[in-house]
């Protein structure tokens, strides 16, 4: 895995520089057809954004752009878990196209596929290095979780991702999984 360090400077998380007691990690997908972190990065560069996340994984490489020091506020899930949980985007396949909230057309599932897998696998070696960080244990209730999963526990805005990504590309693939990988990889750091 590889990290980029390129803080949003401008943005007014990163101006804030309010840190936080770092409890969790929360995972996002990004929500429409674009693979590309770079992307994101510089539309979140500017002092008019209203949200940031810490990171964003690219699909195309794997590579996470890290946007805001790992212990800095983040408005990234639209509820408390901004104050207690890192934030890292995962780009999305440009072959999707959305639909309807999180219902969404895919012109190549296999490919879809195989991006949103290369986004996973960089995600559980960040989640790793950051439960070892911060002395978090990925397989213990509420540490790791999805923006869905904070939305069902009252900690986030009413938010599918990533799990309708799994759903909807057919991948047998939960966030139980996401989890034992990452306390698969904290083995091999």
């Amino acid at each position: 895995m590889e990290i980029v360090e390129q803080f949003v400077k401008s943005n007014p998380c990163y101006k804030a520089k309010t840190k936080i007691e770092v409890k969790g990690l929360m995972l996002h997908s990004v929500g429409c057809p674009q693979s590309r972190a770079e992307v994101f990065v510089k539309r979140f560069d500017n002092s008019n954004a209203k949200v940031c996340v810490h990171a964003f994984i690219d699909a195309d490489t794997g590579i996470v752009f890290q946007t805001l020091p790992w212990d800095y506020w983040a408005w990234h899930c639209g509820g408390s878990g901004n104050r207690t949980h890192i934030g890292v985007e995962m780009c999305e396949p440009s072959c999707i196209r959305y639909t309807g909230g999180s219902t969404f057309q895919c012109s190549d599932e296999e490919k879809a596929r195989t991006m949103v897998k290369r986004t996973l696998d960089s995600a559980a070696v960040l989640f790793a290095t950051l439960c070892r960080e911060y002395q978090l244990d990925p397989l213990k209730d509420g540490i790791i979780i999805s923006h869905k999963e904070g939305h069902d526990r009252g900690i986030a805005s009413g938010h599918a991702d990533p799990d309708h990504l799994f759903r909807q590309l057919h991948m047998n693939y939960t966030m139980d999984h996401f989890r034992a990988e990452v306390a698969s990889a904290m083995t091999k750091l």
